[in-house]
């Protein structure tokens, strides 16, 4: 899945057009949210690349270790949970999809409701990338096999898409 990520969080999220998973990586959360991911981000417009206002993304807090995501945030939105995790010395974001613009997730798709992105903000743009379901794949149905190959991956520098959502604040 190098073709893109968490949708562009990043088209249908970098967040979330990606690597789908039945189980979340880790189930806890007890990090505190960073407050600069707190906002409206819009893409970065990039050479050859057709952004559309509508692959905006909201993030707000939801507690102080939860944010409340939603994006795209045009007529294919979604709502998702997110907490930060730190698992073999990797920090990124557990996504849980929660809901569309038409309501709860459908039934057929209760089954790709997690996601994992990475992200940094420099100089103003986050960047935001998926899991790589080629290294840890998206056929793993339980927790701690996602947490076993995750780990055994952490040093992996493909262990997320090379191809980033990116973002700037309105």
């Amino acid at each position: 899945m190098k073709a893109l990520v968490m949708t562009t969080m990043a088209a249908a999220v970098v967040l979330i057009a990606g690597c789908e998973y039945e189980e979340p990586l880790v189930k806890e959360h007890t990090i505190a949210i960073d407050q600069a991911l707190i906002g409206l981000w819009e893409p970065v417009p990039r050479k050859g690349v057709h952004e559309d206002e509508d692959d905006r993304m909201m993030v707000l807090r939801y507690s102080g270790t939860e944010y409340l995501i939603h994006h795209p945030m045009g007529q294919n939105s979604i709502y998702y949970r997110g907490y930060p995790i730190k698992l073999g010395g990797v920090a990124c974001v557990q996504l849980e999809a929660i809901g569309t613009g038409e309501g709860d997730v459908e039934e057929a798709d209760k089954n790709h409701l997690f996601h994992v992105a990475r992200y940094a903000i420099t100089n103003g743009v986050l960047d935001v990338r998926l899991l790589n379901e080629d290294v840890v794949s998206n056929n793993l149905k339980t927790t701690e096999e996602l947490r076993k190959v995750f780990i055994e991956n952490s040093g992996n520098i493909e262990l997320f898409d090379d191809d980033p959502g990116l973002f700037r604040k309105r």
